[in-house]
């Protein structure tokens, strides 16, 4: 089917509701709400929300509608693109929709399943995945508790396979953004993993969309059928999506599913307030840092990896020369991991690596490793291999490091120059087009002496290269060489975003990737359900 009904959540006052009002008593008291990960500043605005539920929730909106006031959400605000950061209006905390809600097993896809609240952080989740405890579920009905008894008693180890790098970020912030991480590479970005949301509508009324319920007509057409009975109809988009990892616009496809409009919508067609998710089994994992000789060296490497079929891959990142002078630079301050040997002083790249590991029936696998790795001239020899939590987790803390450090540098600048910031990379590129892509990058960072390093997942060709501008001239001149960047990435059949969206930061790339025309049906989209244009103004339309 093609049609949907919307639902009425319980009438409430909206005097009942959480309101800061006055945007120099907000920036005193809640200063936090004015910015994100991006740095972006917020304009004045009059309001902040913090509904406690549902029903608060579509209260604020339903006045906010009829008042024609723009609203912004604001969930962990860890993006990286301006997302939550409001232009005007008002701003719809979600920090108190924060419960994991149920668990259950469903026999037709041999999975386990989690419901939680679009404000859990990905780290909550994780806690509940290995401890089985969450304060939401001791209310729960029974059907619920016996679920949750059931999942305890099973002796397998659950993860939830998406992988961002903030673990701080919220659930629904991730399933807004279809956020992606390292295990990308294997498992694919949130999209494939999310199995049900609840969404609410500019005008307050929402929508329970399962997956594989809910499909666009052969013309590409959706309806959706008010409570009061009203009926809207709209067409998807009609262009076609890059073949690489992409976050860039609203995702179209025919017949598609409509969960998948609003994943990765960015806010711009409704607020997510529940989500449910897949979980996988846990396997054991090796994890490998090799290092090798040359940066081209590595980009050689990963082709030889990603073309062996011995060899399944949970994640391929990538730590570039410089990068790897950025970390031994840190290697005995008090922040660096743990565990973490000295860097070798001649390696001058590396990339990082996990898969399933056996060590009692996967010498094939090591071998069939040694030798892509002897391929390309280096040698296995020169890495090093955790089995362990404790290690795998020193080697991921590692690999976090580097954005903090390069977040650190900025805000030191930030001292001489408010409004300088980094300039990060999220751009990717058909398989075959890596090693051009990636001598563009290295030869213009080079050719105007900026201060850079680049790392990241090089399995998706999805490489973070980050440009830290020591004043306000090299960011221009670093602004004008990031649209090259993307220009020539859409060239070749990439994507201008491949993780992190578009949000406000990167509305105009979105014009080298779609025309005007295509732009304009997606306008059409957002028009449909929000007629009135208040759901996060600004975001991925400039």
């Amino acid at each position: 089917m093609h049609e949907i009904r919307a639902k009425s959540a319980p009438s409430v006052e909206l005097s009942q509701v959480k309101c800061i009002t006055g945007f120099e008593i907000i920036r005193a008291a809640y200063p936090d709400y004015l910015t994100d990960e991006s740095r972006l500043s917020a304009k004045p605005f009059e309001y902040l929300f913090f509904p406690k539920n549902e029903a608060e929730l579509a209260a604020v909106l339903r006045s906010m509608n009829e008042q024609k006031i723009p609203v912004t959400i604001a969930g962990a605000r860890t993006g990286l693109v301006g997302g939550s950061v409001p232009p005007a209006g008002a701003v719809i905390s979600l920090e108190m929709f924060d419960q994991i809600e149920a668990i259950r097993y469903d026999p037709h896809t041999d999975e386990w399943r989690v419901s939680a609240q679009a404000g859990v952080s990905l780290l909550s989740l994780d806690n509940f995945l290995t401890s089985r405890q969450a304060p939401g579920l001791n209310d729960a009905s029974e059907q619920v508790k016996a679920e949750l008894a059931r999942f305890k008693d099973d002796a397998d180890s659950f993860f939830y396979p998406p992988d961002p790098t903030e673990t701080t970020a919220s659930l629904g912030g991730t399933v807004a953004t279809n956020a992606s991480g390292a295990r990308t590479y294997r498992y694919g970005p949130t999209r494939a993993w999310i199995r049900g949301i609840r969404v609410f509508l500019a005008n307050g009324e929402y929508l329970d969309i399962p997956r594989g319920k809910v499909f666009a007509s052969p013309a590409g057409q959706f309806t959706i059928t008010s409570a009061t009975g009203a009926a809207c109809s709209f067409r998807i988009p009609d262009y076609s999506l890059p073949k690489t990892k992409n976050a860039s616009g609203l995702y179209s496809t025919p017949q598609m599913d409509l969960i998948d409009l609003f994943i990765g919508s960015e806010g711009l067609l409704g607020v997510i307030t529940r989500v449910e998710v897949a979980l996988l089994k846990r396997q054991n994992k090796i994890a490998m840092i090799q290092f090798l000789d040359s940066d081209d060296q590595a980009v050689r490497l990963t082709q030889a990896l990603r073309l062996e079929p011995r060899l399944v891959l949970d994640y391929l990142e990538f730590y570039s020369e410089n990068t790897l002078q950025l970390l031994r630079d840190l290697q005995n301050s008090p922040g660096f991991p743990a565990g973490i040997p000295q860097i070798p002083s001649l390696a001058r790249s590396a990339l990082f690596f996990e898969m399933d590991y056996d060590p009692e029936t996967d010498e094939l696998v090591l071998s069939a490793l040694e030798e892509k790795i002897s391929s390309c001239g280096a040698d296995l020899a020169d890495s090093w291999a955790a089995t362990d939590e404790p290690e795998m987790e020193a080697f991921t803390r590692l690999r976090h490091l580097v954005p903090e450090t390069i977040n650190g540098i900025i805000a030191e600048r930030q001292r001489q120059y408010p409004g300088i910031h980094k300039l990060g990379t999220d751009l990717a590129v058909p398989d075959q087009h890596l090693p051009e892509m990636w001598d563009l990058y290295k030869s213009g960072c080079d050719a105007q002496h900026f201060e850079w390093v680049a790392f990241g997942h090089i399995g998706n060709n999805h490489i973070h290269v980050n440009i830290l501008p020591r004043d306000m001239t090299e960011l221009q001149s670093a602004l004008a060489l990031f649209e090259e960047f993307a220009r020539r990435a859409v060239e070749l059949g990439g994507a201008v975003s491949a993780e992190h969206g578009i949000g406000k930061i990167k509305a105009k790339f979105l014009q080298l990737m779609y025309s005007p025309e295509q732009i304009d049906q997606m306008r059409q989209v957002k028009r449909a359900l929000d007629p009135n244009g208040i759901l996060n103004p600004n975001v991925i339309f400039q």
